[in-house]
């Protein structure tokens, strides 16, 4: 059974349901660029009214440590997913002084990028994979460095899945993240076995908004049921 991550999370209303439907973290952008920014008062506002085991996740890209710890303060962060080029030292640093726990993001889309993950083993604790891709492209509705995504909806993303199981050899739990919908969940459990999966553009209906029946075959899946 994979965890689930439910990001881009923008309103009460889909935290709740993602929360309800099983949901093992609910992701929420922090970053400037992203048009899935939220404020510092709409997550406190949304986890207020959650029940009290529900892991939030703040994401952020570039950001100064200084901005990042008062995030995490205010609204009671216990873990954080760094989305840029942050470095090694950067993550460690965040999970010492802190006190959180670190996914990493990485678009994987040569071999070269796997080789990037090993500078960060024992630096974070998962590692955010993106594989996906369109003829060798970033993939429609992938998630990028700031947190937006690319715009082809014409064309069928494809995934690399076998770039995610060679990073799975680093002993890092990894989640597959980009525009994963809910049929891609079979393919990709037998191809790379992830700890977990990222689901955000891939189960939408509107912009900032999650489509609650492709959330709930995205989550059923990935936590083995049917």
């Amino acid at each position: 059974m994979a965890k689930v991550k439910i990001c881009g999370l923008a309103s009460y209303g889909d935290a709740l349901d993602a929360t309800n439907l099983g949901a093992d973290f609910l992701g929420f952008h922090f970053i400037k660029e992203s048009p899935k920014k939220v404020s510092e008062k709409l997550v406190c506002d949304i986890m207020s009214k959650l029940p009290p085991f529900v892991t939030p996740v703040g994401v952020f890209a570039n950001e100064e440590q200084k901005a990042i710890a008062k995030t995490v303060k205010k609204c009671n962060l216990k873990n954080v997913q760094f989305n840029a080029d942050e470095s090694p030292e950067f993550c460690k640093a965040a999970q010492e002084v802190l006190g959180v726990k670190v996914f990493k993001f990485f678009k994987l889309e040569n071999e070269s990028d796997i080789l990037k993950l090993q500078h960060y083993i024992g630096n974070v604790d998962y590692f955010m994979l993106d594989v996906g891709y369109i003829g060798g492209e970033t993939a429609n509705g992938s998630e990028t460095a700031d947190g937006s995504e690319t715009a082809n909806g014409s064309e069928t993303v494809k995934y690399n899945y076998e770039f995610a199981s060679k990073a799975g050899g680093y002993k890092v739990p990894f989640f597959i993240s980009g525009s994963i919908t809910p049929e891609d969940i079979e393919a990709a459990t037998e191809a790379a076995a992830p700890f977990g999966f990222d689901g955000d553009a891939g189960i939408e209906r509107l912009p900032k908004r999650k489509d609650y029946d492709k959330m709930n075959a995205f989550i059923r899946y990935s936590h083995g049921l049917k």
